[in-house]
């Protein structure tokens, strides 16, 4: 009975990552456009680490470092884009958009925990920590010097930058520290064993 229903929070979990994988890229559609090919990897953000964490999910890629950079990536860009909807409510939570958003806020709600729940079992290296880093404040210098950050309102897009740096710093050293604590945590550990199937 138990291992029915994991089988089936499992495929619930896996649908819910293709349909965010989908309304993800359609959200960033146009925003291909305005950029040359070389920037295209900085663009889709949230879709990007979904897809990526689908991979490792269905065992497509068994590499500790590469979940860890994942990982961060799926809990900087979940809370990302909560901070984003809540500092502009007013827009984003306007009457015409308001049922959209509240839905977008518990999406990312569970791509940050699920973020939590691909983390890798094994302590990963300082060279990961470094390599991951590197990536994102890679990713933050595109998005606010060369324009890659999602179409946003602009109001206050100077704190948005500052806080967004702050988190590649801040994610990154915080799961690398505090990973044997967020492994045994009831939900990350509950939600692993659904995404893995493993109990």
């Amino acid at each position: 009975m138990k291992q029915n229903i994991n089988t089936a929070l499992f495929l619930i979990a896996i649908s819910l990552n293709l349909l965010a994988i989908y309304f993800g890229y359609s959200v960033y559609e146009n925003q291909f456009a305005l950029h040359p090919a070389y920037l295209a990897i900085f663009v889709p953000d949230c879709p990007l680490y979904v897809l990526l964490a689908l991979l490792i999910i269905l065992g497509f890629v068994k590499n500790d470092s590469f979940s860890f950079i994942v990982s961060i990536g799926m809990v900087k860009y979940g809370l990302w884009t909560v901070f984003i909807l809540l500092f502009h409510s007013s827009y984003y939570f306007a009457p015409d958009m308001f049922n959209i958003s509240v839905l977008f806020v518990m999406g990312h709600i569970g791509m940050a925990l699920e973020g939590l729940a691909i983390m890798p079992k094994k302590k990963i290296g300082t060279l990961a920590l470094a390599l991951a880093l590197g990536w994102f404040l890679l990713n933050d210098f595109s998005d606010y010097f060369l324009g890659t950050v999602p179409l946003i309102p602009q109001e206050g897009m100077a704190i948005v930058r500052d806080l967004t740096i702050a988190s590649s710093i801040l994610i990154p050293l915080a799961l690398f520290e505090l990973a044997d604590k967020i492994r045994r945590n009831a939900l990350v550990a509950w939600l692993r064993g659904i995404l893995f199937r493993a109990g």
